[in-house]
């Protein structure tokens, strides 16, 4: 029986064993597939040197003080519950008495388990901190109060209080255990609270010296840690000013240095009460210290700012205010901004129209969260396919600058039939998306939906820049599970007819399933499907990690990554671009940005996935960030120079949305530069709204081609309106700024802020919203369409700078309220000045406000053909552009014949009607 006991411990030890090993095994692979096994490598060493030195050194410590108390537990454990027992029969038991050497045993065992475990936390939430220390690259900025570089609180500081939390704790909790159990046991105890009379407290000497040396070791300790406390008062987010301001530099700073001068003391005064037979050194010591500590660090700093700053709070924190501005606007590339003069108010002239002639032309009349609807129901062609969002790029189409809204046409498992969703089809068939949908937002048809550029299942497109001859998405937004190929079963491409098209995956990626990968792989996913499955053969591969954001916090947890990549066509095949944040939340004086807790942001990554075989490339775009020089040392080989990215795909660099955002709401405030002004929010903006819908919102930045003032060409910005901020009793909506994001060629990341003069008032984005309400015509139709069957629906509002002044853009959309139905674009509302219009063309609605001398507006190009009208069937892979010509022909000429047929019998029907009718005359 014992043996069978073992024989299933050891059988359920080896199962254990592989299910954890199998991961680790899994990983190492998936790591090395994509070439980047120094970042597999190096956190798991990382980890196991911090846990190894951290645990044998908590170790050593903690054994090291339960050691010097084993005299006093063991003494008091054989005289107090060991004693001889007798029982009844008068049979004398020999008394069991605790040895000194199980007692080493058990401290050992209970040193090792609270080490093992503290060094495992500190080992996987410290690891990349005292790589950042080693490696740390400077910033060659000092803080203003101790004059040290910001490189010592963002890579330095973070490792020392690791270290110190990670002795502190626990030796705290052991020394209130170990106080209790003496306590509890008589070891300890009081015969009153004149804790200053040596007969008060009784402590057996064994216990006293081993107090002594716990609590000593505790207050040195802590004295550490108030040498660190004096630090983080720099990046403080408590009180008015963030960072120290005069209380924190007068009061607080002092309290904590008389604190750690105390802490030091007591450390001397407690290691002496080991020697020393009187108690009276802990006892007394330990009270003190802390009522001292515990006074200076609250009541003396509240005396400072009650009695001092409050009553001239602007005058003793304008210095600090300072502090707080200067580092801030550092921290979020504010100081970068470029500002100008813009005077808001000049008059638009025709000649001031043919100038921004391209900027017209590309004016975006088609909202992204509109055309994902359209998109869906004219391109998705089967329900398992799924557009996850729009995205806005740009591409020179036929020598001209165009915008394009893109989206991959992704495959959703879910969305297959219930029945179909089996374990061959989900890991073996259904393995990837095809191909993307496009449209140029500044064109619509004549049911005003948007004119697709690419379209169709394969897709098709009239413009070489437009051309994919890679279509297939195995790596994406919606791609969250993993799949096996190269099969021998073939894998669904797209729906032909009657048919399906059919493929067999050829990238270069993928963890080949040889016999031992195949074990361990399916010990991990938990399947034996791939021994099962006749269709694994030797030449098949998993792919793993197919969702392109899960892949990239994979193999380089320590950035950030934005949320909405974005895809490009680069030579044919569908490219991801992912934005990469470094990020830091320890920077002195910096305001911190609480949605996402940091007070430091740079956009220093750029990374590029293939969206066939998933291939990861990290460029850098931000060399001037320390964070990632930093992360470059530790990870060398890893992050790639931006020169190094193809041109094709260096077009396509984008200011990031969420990073302009960020940096738009911390301008509202940070945009401030005096202090007293600063202080008073006297200036503070907000960010323009608009009603979108029916409900009024912020406008959200948007990008544009546009020709920014005293620039010679027309380039692909991103902007951001502002407004002063308002109260309920204050509602001030008139546009005060602009901010623009450049992104073309060598003006990439250049950020300027137009101003507008103070002493003038130009409309804002929620007053033309007003305006449109207010006019009688306007109001009348929206009113109109606003009946049952519909509804009307407002678009983005765009500001558009032109010749010194603004255009106000509004699309209005109509929607049916029956289900399924799709908004299209009926009017465009144009706003300058006082002056307000609607047509069907911005065109037209331009003359009715400027006169018929407005340019001829041709957003699309003279001449061209972009529409791709719906969705074809095709009958084989590879439809080429001239055989649809000749399709179209076709169907055309059979159009005529059917129409001569047509006349034919109607000249024949009017003949025989003339007879009848001749017939009843007579």
């Amino acid at each position: 029986m014992k043996s069978l006991f073992k024989l299933i411990i050891l059988i359920a030890l080896i199962i254990c064993f592989f299910i954890i090993i199998s991961g680790f095994y899994e990983d190492w692979l998936w790591f090395k597939d994509l070439g980047y096994e120094i970042l597999f490598w190096k956190p798991i060493l990382s980890k196991f040197i911090i846990q190894l030195i951290n645990g044998s050194m908590l170790f050593i410590l903690i054994s090291a003080i339960l050691l010097s108390g084993k005299h006093a537990f063991t003494t008091f454990y054989n005289e107090r519950f060991h004693k001889k027992i007798r029982l009844v029969d008068e049979v004398n038991l020999p008394a069991i008495t605790l040895s000194h050497r199980r007692v080493t045993i058990f401290i050992l065992l209970v040193s090792g388990i609270i080490s093992i475990i503290v060094s495992f936390i500190v080992g996987f939430t410290g690891w990349l901190d005292i790589l950042y220390f080693r490696n740390s690259s400077l910033f060659n900025i000092t803080d203003p109060i101790f004059a040290k570089d910001l490189s010592f609180y963002i890579f330095k500081l973070p490792f020392l209080l690791t270290i110190y939390n990670a002795f502190f704790s626990p030796i705290l909790i052991l020394t209130i255990f170990t106080t209790l159990f003496y306590m509890v046991t008589k070891v300890i105890y009081f015969n009153s609270f004149k804790i200053w009379q040596k007969e008060a407290v009784v402590i057996n000497p064994s216990a006293r010296k081993h107090l002594g040396i716990l609590v000593s070791i505790l207050f040195i300790i802590k004295a550490f840690g108030y040498y660190l406390s004096t630090f983080s008062l720099l990046y403080s987010q408590e009180g008015h000013v963030t960072g120290a301001g005069y209380t924190d530099i007068h009061a607080t700073l002092p309290a904590i240095r008389i604190s750690m001068i105390l802490c030091v003391l007591a450390f001397i005064i407690l290691a002496t009460s080991i020697f020393v037979k009187d108690h009276r050194l802990i006892t007394i010591s330990i009270p003190l210290v802390i009522a001292l500590s515990t006074l200076l660090n609250s009541f003396f700093p509240f005396l400072v700012q009650s009695l001092v700053v409050i009553p001239n709070e602007l005058q003793k924190e304008s210095e600090y205010i300072a502090n707080e501005i200067r580092l801030t606007r550092y921290a979020y590339g504010l100081d970068k901004i470029e500002e100008r003069d813009y005077p808001g108010n000049e008059p638009i002239t025709v000649s001031d129209l043919e100038k921004e002639i391209e900027t017209l032309n590309n004016i975006r009349l088609n909202d992204p969260k509109s055309v994902k609807q359209i998109y869906t129901q004219k391109q998705g062609i089967k329900l398992y396919y799924k557009f996850n969002d729009i995205d806005l790029d740009r591409y020179h189409i036929n020598n001209k600058y165009h915008q394009i809204m893109v989206s991959p046409r992704e495959i959703s498992i879910e969305d297959l039939d219930p029945k179909a969703q089996t374990f061959i089809n989900t890991r073996f068939k259904y393995t990837h998306g095809f191909g993307l949908a496009a449209s140029f937002p500044n064109a619509v048809t004549s049911e005003g939906l948007p004119t697709f550029a690419i379209g169709n299942i394969p897709p098709i497109s009239t413009h070489s820049e437009l051309l994919i001859s890679e279509p297939r998405i195995y790596f994406g937004e919606l791609t969250n599970d993993w799949v096996v190929v190269n099969t021998t079963f073939k894998e669904f491409d797209y729906p032909q007819g009657n048919d399906n098209a059919e493929n067999s995956y050829q990238g270069q990626t993928g963890i080949a399933l040889t016999p031992l990968n195949k074990f361990m792989l399916s010990i991990h996913r938990g399947t034996p499907q791939f021994y099962f499955s006749k269709e694994v053969t030797s030449e098949s591969k998993i792919l793993l990690h197919r969702n392109i954001l899960e892949r990239v916090k994979k193999l380089a947890p320590f950035l950030k990554y934005d949320n909405n990549p974005y895809p490009v066509i680069d030579e044919g095949r569908i490219k991801w671009f992912i934005d990469g944040y470094s990020t830091a939340s320890t920077l002195p004086y910096s305001s911190l940005y609480a949605e996402h807790n940091f007070n430091y942001i740079r956009n220093s990554v750029k990374i590029i996935i293939d969206a066939y075989d998933g291939t990861v490339d990290f460029y850098i775009i931000d060399h001037e960030d320390p964070i990632l020089q930093t992360l470059s040392k530790i990870f060398p080989g890893v992050f790639k120079d931006i020169a190094e990215m193809p041109y094709t795909l260096r077009k396509h660099l984008k200011y990031p949305e969420t990073l302009f955002k960020i940096q738009a709401e911390m301008l509202n405030t940070f945009h401030m530069t005096n202090t007293k002004v600063f202080y008073n929010k006297e200036d503070a903006w907000s960010i323009a709204k608009e009603f979108y819908g029916t409900k009024p919102q912020d406008i959200e930045p948007y990008y544009l081609i546009l020709r920014l003032p005293g620039e010679e060409e027309e380039e692909f910005v991103l902007m951001q309106p502002f407004t002063p901020a308002s109260s309920q009793n204050n509602a001030r909506n008139n546009l005060i700024a602009w901010l623009v994001a450049r992104m073309d060629d060598v003006h990439y990341g250049e950020l300027i802020l137009y101003k507008l003069p103070k002493n003038i008032e130009v409309s804002g984005p929620l007053q033309i919203e007003s305006r449109i309400d207010q006019d009688p015509e306007i109001s009348r139709q929206l009113a109109l369409w606003n009946q049952k069957d519909s509804r009307e629906m407002r678009g983005n509002q765009l500001v558009i700078p032109v010749g010194g002044n603004f255009l106000y853009i509004k699309p209005i959309y109509l929607q049916s309220t029956t289900n399924a139905s799709i908004p299209e674009l009926v009017r465009i509302i144009i706003a300058y000045e006082d002056k307000i219009s609607m047509s069907t063309s911005i065109e037209d609605a331009l003359k009715q406000i400027f006169g018929s001398g407005v340019p001829k507006l041709s957003p699309l190009g003279e001449n061209a053909i972009f529409e791709i009208q719906s969705p074809l069937e095709t009958e084989t892979n590879n439809l080429k552009f001239e055989d649809l010509i000749e399709q179209i022909q076709q169907i055309r000429d059979m159009l005529d014949d059917l129409e001569n047929q047509l006349m034919d019998f109607t000249d024949q029907f009017l003949s025989l009607e003339e007879d009848d009718m001749s017939i009843e005359r007579q």
